[in-house]
């Protein structure tokens, strides 16, 4: 029994470890790609180009480990893949092995759930009161963790995003204003925003580097709206290819998008603001009340029950 027990540990922490390496290891290639292309192919960066081929080999051996789990549970059809992929993207894992180490993964701590459900079901001399369906309760927690952690990362990483837009904007606005093309200026901010807004300004760099490949400027304004998930920037893509499309001024349409942008964002916090007594009604009831009865009457109770122990009793 203790041996068996020790064996489903270790599949369970090295199932976790290798979930854990695969993710660092497609975050850190996607980082490392980026860094090499805005600080160049120096001598600082050969230290990341050479460990970028390492990461890249852990990535497709733990996809190759996982590959049965990937089998079990793949999409089927070309539309949930490319859905997929674009939620994936969206939380900023683009490297060539994300899908298959995710779905991989997602069956991993499913399976994780049921092997916990066994531990608990061998080691108890009782029946389970909940049965199997607390097997297939953990067997769907263990599914559907990994889906609530994207989410979460997607938002994050798009609450980053929209942190950026106005410093973006104000410096696209200003170099279009010094002559630059919209091009040339997307390139420039991409570069300045480097340390303040790392993601958007891989986005930028992105999307820059997507326009010299040949991508219409439009088309690459409307990729990045749709791998990023953000509706400022699919409000900005709409704008600068309608300003493209009629010829009007491009630096007084970036100016009017950033005066529209801070109006919205006064207003979502005048919202989150009024919605704040709203949310502290029910701490306030089911907490603070109770304790504030408590104190001021618990003591006037406590006297009158004192006062009248005598004549209660007497009365008896």
């Amino acid at each position: 029994m203790n041996s068996m027990a020790l064996a489903i540990a270790l599949l369970l922490v090295g199932t976790v470890v290798l979930i854990a390496a695969a993710a660092w290891s497609i975050r850190e290639s996607h980082r490392s790609a980026l860094e090499r292309r805005v600080t160049g192919t120096g001598a600082a960066s050969a230290p990341l180009a050479a460990a970028a081929p390492v990461r890249s080999v852990l990535a497709g051996a733990i996809a190759r480990f996982l590959s049965p789990l990937f089998a079990l549970a793949r999409p089927r059809r070309d539309e949930d893949t490319s859905h997929l992929v674009l939620k994936l993207t969206r939380a900023g894992l683009r490297g060539a092995y994300a899908s298959q180490l995710f779905i991989g993964g997602r069956m991993a701590t499913a399976l994780c759930g049921v092997v916990i459900y066994g531990v608990i079901a061998v080691r108890r001399t009782e029946p389970l009161p909940a049965g199997p369906a607390l097997g297939v309760i953990l067997f769907a927690a263990g599914y559907y963790l990994p889906t609530l952690w994207l989410a979460r990362r997607t938002r994050e990483r798009q609450t980053a995003l929209e942190h950026g837009l106005p410093d973006m904007l104000d410096l696209l606005v200003t170099c279009v204003e010094a002559g630059l093309g919209l091009d040339a200026a997307m390139q420039r901010v991409g570069t300045e925003l480097v340390l303040a807004h790392p993601l958007l300004a891989g986005e930028l760099e992105l999307t820059f580097l997507e326009v010299n490949a040949g991508i219409r400027r439009g088309e690459a304004l409307r990729r990045l709206a749709d791998r990023t998930g953000v509706a400022d920037l699919k409000s900005l893509a709409a704008t600068l290819n309608q300003t493209e499309t009629f010829g009007t001024g491009i630096a007084e349409a970036l100016r009017i998008q950033a005066d529209g942008m801070r109006v919205r964002r006064m207003q979502q916090a005048e919202e989150r603001a009024a919605t704040v007594s709203v949310k502290l009604t029910i701490p306030l009831v089911l907490f603070i009340l109770p304790a504030l009865f408590a104190v001021i009457v618990g003591p006037a109770i406590i006297n009158i029950l004192h006062a009248l122990g005598p004549v209660l009793g007497g009365h008896r």
